[in-house]
């Protein structure tokens, strides 16, 4: 996601009648311009049917068109006719969602969209993850659980989508799952110090912010009731830099969520040899 700390000539708030109409015809021919020009013109437009080529690029569009234009119900009901029709939940959460999120995060770094816009947006597309994950995914989470995992966003972090949908594969998986999305350093300290986890788990979105983040496992290791606690890393500025590992205090680095899991299942299982 992009860096959502203050910075001059982006707009943080919608003020007088004559700035929120401004706002909302900018919107408007955002939508027009940069998304799918049928969208803007015809609410009703549809999400794509279909995974490949142009298809993936219209449906995340569609997404971000009803994430912008406050459609929930619409984008609730357009994800339930994919899945109805056999769309894999992996698709939906990151071949839509998180292209969506990339999207946006694309139009916000080129001052096309304000941080109120972005926010909003946003948070629409994680209440439609969770939408996904509670009202759509009926397969029944593993059973026998081993593993137990604590995942958290860098501190400071402005929005927490890459840590939630991790969490919710880590679930799919049959892991433990401890999220604690607003990294509450109280919080995670009385986790690791009371509970049994494997694998502690840091979503970083800004290299800027490794150094605090570094710390914070650092801290989380020394805390935690496990000599053997692992810890990983993910998130978009890891993808960018991989060396950011050493700064993070952290065993490995893990790019894709899909094969997450089994992934830290593996590295828990050497360091029990």
């Amino acid at each position: 996601m992009p860096d959502f700390s203050d910075q001059p000539g982006r707009d943080a708030t919608i003020g007088a009648p004559g700035e929120s109409r401004r706002h909302l015809l900018r919107i408007r021919r955002i939508l027009e311009r940069k998304i799918v020009p049928s969208l803007a013109l015809d609410p009703a437009q549809i999400i794509p049917t279909g995974t490949g080529g142009n298809n993936h690029e219209g449906q995340a569009d569609a997404l971000v068109a009803m994430a912008l234009q406050g459609r929930i119900d619409q984008a609730k009901s357009e994800l339930r006719a994919l899945h109805e029709a056999g769309t894999p939940y992996e698709h939906l959460q990151l071949g839509l969602l998180a292209t969506a999120a990339e999207r946006l995060g694309a139009l916000w770094e080129t001052d096309n969209l304000s941080f109120v816009d972005v926010t909003i947006a946003t948070g629409t597309l994680q209440r439609l993850m969770h939408f996904i994950a509670i009202d759509l995914d009926k397969g029944p989470l593993l059973a026998g659980r081993t593993r137990s995992i604590l995942i958290f966003p860098e501190p400071g972090a402005e929005h927490t989508f890459g840590a939630a949908t991790a969490a919710r594969f880590f679930e799919r998986a049959g892991w433990d799952v401890h999220y604690v999305p607003d990294s509450d350093r109280a919080t995670l300290r009385d986790i690791v110090r009371n509970r049994p986890v494997d694998v502690l788990g840091v979503s970083l979105s800004r290299a800027d912010h490794a150094p605090r983040a570094g710390a914070l496992v650092a801290e989380l290791r020394a805390a935690s009731r496990n000599p053997d606690l692992a810890a990983i890393a993910g998130g978009s500025a890891v993808v960018r830099q991989p060396s950011l590992i050493t700064e993070l205090n952290v065993d490995a680095a893990l790019a894709a969520i899909r094969t997450a899991p089994l992934q830290a299942d593996e590295m828990v299982s050497g360091r029990q040899r």
